[in-house]
């Protein structure tokens, strides 16, 4: 993996030897009335543990879900959100080792898309030093530009039941827990 591109220049370097690992709800959106708006968290998680290495290379372990169907290298939807996430924190990486366990099936409208940005875009968020950490609002306005909108994104973040917008550029959410 080619680490000194020219995106890379100028950017700080995440230290190696770190781990973080996410999980992440499902989704179901487009619930009723609230097209692009409303969306609810589902007890189905995909976890994605990323450590950083000491040399520059990607190993992608990808098991479950899309195992057989899915690209195991930089072009996978988890490693470019977090690409995007890394450069927009001021940040690159040297070597990774990324192990994707998926539960939520592909192309069923659970929102896998979603679940998988959430979980690279909060991971990446995770590695850089805690001063230049972003919060949960940072994750859903990167997330809901890298999927276009917010309904399935934002249960990811929040959880349960949540109705999202889109005012300008600015991304909102509000959610409630469902019992």
């Amino acid at each position: 993996m080619d680490t000194t591109s020219q995106a890379a220049v100028g950017l700080q370097l995440i230290e190696a030897g770190q781990r973080v690992t996410v999980r992440v709800p499902a989704t179901s959106a487009n619930l009723g009335p609230g097209y692009d708006s409303l969306g609810l968290a589902l007890a189905l998680h995909d976890t994605l543990t990323v450590e950083t290495l000491e040399t520059d290379e990607l190993l992608f372990d990808l098991r479950g879900e899309g195992a057989e169907t899915l690209p195991q290298d930089a072009s996978h939807l988890v490693i470019r959100a977090m690409e995007a996430a890394f450069e927009r924190l001021g940040y690159r990486h040297g070597g990774l080792k990324v192990t994707a366990e998926n539960v939520n099936p592909h192309g069923r409208g659970l929102g896998s898309s979603a679940s998988a940005v959430v979980a690279a875009v909060s991971a990446a968020n995770a590695l850089v030093p805690a001063e230049s950490r972003r919060g949960q609002d940072w994750v859903l306005q990167l997330t809901s530009e890298l999927e276009g909108h917010p309904d399935n994104v934002a249960p990811a973040i929040f959880g349960g039941l949540a109705l999202s917008w889109q005012d300008s550029e600015q991304y909102s959410s509000t959610s409630a827990t469902v019992a």
